[in-house]
């Protein structure tokens, strides 16, 4: 426990089990309180500037100007904020180590009869070391996503908490990944035609398997192009229960999906989305949703000519759901950056609480779970980050992180490592000794 608890209002539990029996009679419930803190509730109640906390069996109980109940720990947090966990999107946390080595890396298949069907869930690393650093760094939960490997179809994602504990899923099969434009038309014949011509093949191949699955399964029907597990896995996009989301970057590639989209009667949402600036209006009215880097601005592609840092808060002004992706390469390994970028966003015109709900409570009610987390609000899960400053500010640093009331361990590599080096009179950093 770090140096913000304060003692607590009620006697740290003895080893006896006398005394635990006693203390149940006093205290109920594993309690916390944080007191007088900057409070963003991203719910009804607004932002609350000098506000408590009470955290009791993972959950929130309450979230108020003042409460006064006993607690087992009390926070003073009087010049600090507090704001739900960051929802890390559309990264591979837990499923890579080193990008340059394939043996450490689990995102991405070959594997041509696994496209829309491709799970990546079971395989997440609990150990990996980009789970404890971003873990307490702010993120709270993540939201993994296989890369397009030699399938139209990338596969489905998953949401999974940062709790140090193997398969700690929370949602499987959120959405199916795909791409659209540039480079998924060099791999599939040269043309983004080739790469229409699929899609439009594997959702018209979906329709039919809903139609005649027992035939189908039994051998009785033509021979279809899609695998069954993939044409199964699509069935939840066919019946609007999850959104297709695609990488895509130009202005009309993007008006191409939306016309796809429209066509198949099924959600999309943009990943990337250099240009969708472009065409704010129109994702507004077809209810797309828009995944973004703010930090991005350096076209890197013939597709992305209309990057702009502007982006973010041109689409959130038309009315368009803006959800933030971790920054470029550090996606994953440093998800938590995604605070930055939020900065950026609101420097270049978004507004603040929509800026910190992009990687919130926006994502939470998109992927279906707007009812427990994302807020701050009663009955809510406790997945809170305790700051020393403006969460968006580059300078601040989280105090405490909890996840489903549970204050995490703090410690990661990097901290290893600042301890084991800070101090140079010392034999503590010398390689060997014996």
């Amino acid at each position: 426990m770090n140096s913000l608890l304060m003692k607590s209002l009620v006697k740290p539990v003895a080893a006896t089990l006398s005394v635990v029996s006693l203390m149940a009679s006093v205290c109920s419930a594993d309690t916390t309180l944080i007191k007088d803190a900057k409070v963003h509730t991203l719910s009804s109640q607004g932002v609350l500037q000098s506000g408590d906390v009470l955290i009791e069996d993972g959950v929130i109980k309450s979230v108020a100007e003042d409460i006064s109940v006993e607690a087992d720990t009390v926070i003073d947090a009087k010049g600090k904020v507090v704001t739900p966990g960051i929802f890390a999107l559309i990264n591979q946390i837990g499923l890579v180590e080193l990008g340059s080595q394939d043996q450490t890396a689990d995102g991405q298949t070959e594997h041509e009869e696994q496209g829309a069907s491709f799970r990546i869930d079971k395989v997440y690393n609990h150990n990996s070391t980009l789970v404890a650093i971003n873990r307490s760094n702010g993120v709270t939960r993540t939201l993994v996503a296989p890369h397009i490997g030699a399938n139209v179809f990338a596969g489905q994602g998953a949401i999974l908490s940062l709790k140090d504990q193997y398969h700690p899923l929370l949602a499987k099969n959120v959405a199916i990944f795909t791409a659209f434009g540039e480079w998924p038309a060099e791999m599939t014949g040269g043309s983004r035609a080739s790469v229409l011509f699929e899609l439009n093949k594997a959702f018209d191949e979906a329709r039919v398997y809903q139609k005649n699955r027992s035939a189908i399964e039994q051998g009785d029907f033509r021979e279809l192009s899609y695998s069954t597990n993939d044409l199964e896995a699509l069935q939840a996009v066919l019946d609007r229960k999850i959104p297709l989301l695609v990488s895509t970057q130009r202005e009309s590639d993007i008006l191409t999906m939306l016309d796809f989209a429209q066509e198949q009667n099924i959600r999309i949402g943009f990943i990337g989305a250099a240009e969708a600036w472009k065409v704010a209006d129109q994702l507004a009215v077809a209810q797309a949703s828009v995944f973004i880097d703010p930090m991005d601005n350096i076209p890197d592609s013939f597709e992305s000519l209309g990057k702009r840092y502007e982006n973010a808060a041109i689409l959130s002004k038309a009315g368009v759901n803006v959800m933030f992706l971790g920054q470029g390469f550090l996606a994953s390994h440093n998800a938590y950056t995604v605070r930055h970028s939020a900065g950026n966003a609101v420097a270049y015109g978004m507004d603040y609480e929509k800026a910190l709900a992009a990687m919130t409570s926006t994502p939470a009610a998109y992927f279906g779970g707007s009812d427990d987390y994302g807020q701050i609000a009663q009955g809510f899960k406790a997945e809170l980050v305790l700051w020393n400053g403006d969460p968006l500010e580059v300078t601040t640093l989280p105090q405490q992180v909890w996840i489903d009331g549970e204050a995490v361990n703090m410690e990661n590599r990097s901290t290893k490592l600042r301890d084991r080096y800070k101090a140079l009179d010392t034999d503590k950093n010398t390689g060997y000794r014996k």
